[in-house]
């Protein structure tokens, strides 16, 4: 039996199994994602208590198990709880729709420190500011940068075309970026409007997701923008919906 380990980790799903155990997958910041077998992890408190709970960073100790695909979940003790993000619908959207791009974009055992840490970033921003489109628009860009997916938002991703040329780009998805007017011509691609590129510029620049939480609102057609534009790049890497888009969407109609 191999020894056991511990990892500073962030809960990333979690499953019902038999009367007492859960199948958790964890993203730790030294092994990457992770599934796991947590026994008794609906009855035990001493070694679980709540932390085994949605937006909630801890130190897990596991243990590979031979022959099995699953690790053992030995203890997870919690040390920053952002559970109370699910008490405001809007809070607990974006830190929904953080996790499940974290889980579905990641592949196991790839450690990825600062994608852990921007996870992580993202609960705090959201939970100490009011929650922001801005906010998200730079966690998508710094994670699609941290996964080597970034975006050509600033050249023509054919032609390396920069400048006013790119006032009438369209966006090609799965080719990651930009396409100028002449590149794309006989082409159906979504245009992206010069002023919804310039946001999502000026989002990147951004130092932190805590500096573009305080970028001054954009206009509703600008901010919808880039959010068609951020989801269209981060559908060509996905290989199913976005559940969690689903509900900022009914929440965004019921505050229409």
């Amino acid at each position: 039996m191999s020894a056991p380990f511990t990892a500073e980790a962030v809960v990333l799903g979690a499953i019902a199994y038999g009367e007492a155990d859960r199948v958790v997958t964890l993203f730790s910041r030294t092994h990457g994602k992770l599934g796991a077998m947590a026994r008794g992890a609906r009855k035990s408190r001493s070694r679980f208590g709540a932390a085994l709970s949605l937006y909630v960073t801890g130190e897990a100790t596991l243990r590979e198990r031979r022959g099995a695909e699953l690790m053992t979940l030995e203890s997870f003790h919690a040390r920053r709880d952002f559970s109370s993000l699910a008490l405001d619908v809007v809070r607990l959207g974006h830190a929904a729709y953080a996790t499940e791009l974290v889980r579905e974009l990641t592949v196991p055992h790839r450690p990825d420190p600062p994608l852990y840490d921007l996870l992580v970033e993202l609960y705090a921003t959201v939970a100490e500011r009011p929650p922001r489109a801005s906010t998200l628009r730079a966690f998508e860009l710094r994670l699609l940068e941290e996964l080597g997916l970034a975006p050509a938002l600033d050249r023509c991703v054919s032609c390396a075309a920069a400048g006013d040329v790119l006032d009438r780009a369209v966006l090609d998805a799965a080719r990651g970026g930009l396409v100028c007017a002449r590149c794309s011509a006989g082409h159906s691609l979504r245009l992206l409007a010069a002023p919804a590129r310039l946001r999502l510029l000026e989002v990147r620049a951004q130092g932190s997701l805590d500096d573009a939480a305080a970028l001054p609102p954009a206009g509703s057609e600008v901010e919808e923008g880039a959010r068609g534009a951020m989801h269209a790049l981060l559908e060509a890497h996905l290989s199913r919906p976005v559940r969690s888009l689903e509900f900022m969407k009914k929440l965004r109609a019921s505050h229409a």
